[in-house]
């Protein structure tokens, strides 16, 4: 067996206001489904990961289980790539801007990750992160 592909499927209370607000921290809307009301889609990165958003109902038929309550606990927390510290200083602009939640105000954190962490419409946590490599440890320093 081999993987081709991944996704992202996330559940969302309102379709239109998500689509609103990921096009607003310069997600690009995937072409197939531009026009559906019923779910919202976006191309991510230069790859083109895919992120599928579902109204909570649609999600949880999919699942066959509950929407875990994102003001109690986190399952998963997905990261964005940056290239550098004024690109992560921007995206929190941009997302405070468009109505997202700053759980975690742009930082440095070892010497060598400098990011920041926030919230989408319906609570799931995002961080944007820029690595320096050349202050990167070397694998005989984290030991």
């Amino acid at each position: 067996m081999k993987i081709k592909n991944i996704w992202l499927n996330l559940p969302v209370k309102d379709v239109k206001k998500s689509k609103t607000f990921f096009k607003a921290i310069g997600f690009k809307e995937n072409p197939m489904h531009e026009n559906a009301d019923h779910l919202a889609s976006f191309l991510i990165g230069d790859n083109n990961f895919v992120m599928m958003l579902f109204p909570n109902d649609t999600f949880r038929g999919f699942t066959k289980n509950e929407i875990g309550d994102t003001k109690k606990g986190t399952e998963v927390l997905i990261n964005i790539d940056a290239q550098s510290k004024e690109e992560v200083d921007e995206m929190a602009k941009i997302v405070r801007k468009a109505g997202g939640k700053i759980y975690d105000k742009p930082r440095e954190s070892q010497g060598w990750l400098y990011a920041f962490g926030f919230e989408d419409l319906d609570g799931h946590r995002w961080s944007m992160l820029y690595m320096d490599m050349s202050k990167m440890p070397s694998s005989k320093e984290e030991r």
